[in-house]
């Protein structure tokens, strides 16, 4: 799983204009080490009808612009698991299965290593294992090297009973969870939040965990402090994650994209600094030694 701050991209036409180079500039500011930027909705790549500057054609650029500033590029996608027939959903495994099979293969087109699975709302209803079973199937038949992570809901087991949380669970390699704390005004609620979700999910099996804070205008209108934000990164160091991430970078309001900036993810732990003891016998007389340190 990638390590550090990171952040989600909807809309590539809604960071910097859609400006590649701008979009690298920003990311390497705020001293990111990962972007996740959207690839796939569905069964499609082009998911805005005709609309122009959708992702299918901002994605090759911001690719080559973010790995040239040493940035990983993530990529993440929003399953159904079914269709929508005159606005009412259907199961369906093999639509599902379509999915992660072209997810996959996206994955591979563009040399994208990690992938968060977004499984919400659709998947929240009774009867769909076997969606989020083919899903997995079809996205690991296709691109098996292709590291997958489920972003979903913060509290699974209390909130969303139906969700087909272990069906999901059995196939991935860390958790990505969307722990968006929309009304809790508590300074440290985005941090309780995220303690709370980790619980549930270590529950479930003890992955990898990588939390995605809210930088969006949300229902009220609400939005996430700085200050919120930078107790939940803080919180995230604290109990180990790999790293945090936000969604979505491009509605990112000032105050929020100077907390991602100023906020410094620790490194690797410096090698150990302790004193050493040196025990020197000499012979009789002996009065002058030489210690070199290497």
């Amino acid at each position: 799983m990638a390590r550090g701050k990171g952040a989600m991209v909807w809309r590539l036409r809604a960071w910097k204009g859609g400006d590649p180079q701008q979009q690298a500039a920003h990311a390497a500011e705020l001293g990111l080490s990962h972007v996740s930027i959207k690839i796939i909705d569905g069964r499609s790549e082009r998911w805005e009808g005709s609309l122009p500057n959708q992702n299918a054609d901002l994605l090759p650029a911001a690719l080559t612009a973010l790995r040239g500033r040493g940035i990983q590029v993530k990529a993440w996608g929003w399953t159904y698991g079914g269709r929508y027939i005159a606005g009412v959903f259907v199961k369906d495994a093999g639509v599902a299965r379509a999915e992660g099979e072209l997810a996959a293969s996206l994955c591979a087109r563009y040399g994208i290593r990690e992938f968060d699975i977004d499984a919400e709302a659709e998947y929240n209803r009774s009867g769909m294992a076997p969606s989020a079973e083919a899903y997995m199937t079809g996205f690991e038949t296709g691109t098996p090297s292709v590291h997958h992570y489920l972003c979903s809901y913060r509290f699974p087991r209390t909130y969303q009973a139906a969700f087909p949380m272990d069906a999901f669970a059995t196939y991935q390699e860390g958790w990505a969870p969307q722990v968006y704390w929309i009304g809790d005004n508590r300074l440290d609620g985005g941090a309780i939040q995220t303690e709370r979700s980790k619980l549930q999910y270590d529950g479930i099996r003890a992955l990898p965990f990588q939390p995605v804070a809210p930088t969006y205008v949300a229902a009220g209108p609400w939005t996430a402090t700085g200050e919120q934000l930078r107790l939940f990164f803080a919180r995230a160091v604290v109990l180990g994650c790999e790293g945090v991430s936000v969604w979505d970078l491009p509605q990112a309001n000032t105050e929020q994209l100077q907390a991602i900036g100023t906020f410094a993810w620790p490194g690797p732990p410096p090698p150990p600094t302790d004193p050493v003891s040196v025990e020197i016998r000499a012979p009789a007389g002996k009065i002058s030694v030489t210690v070199t340190e290497t």
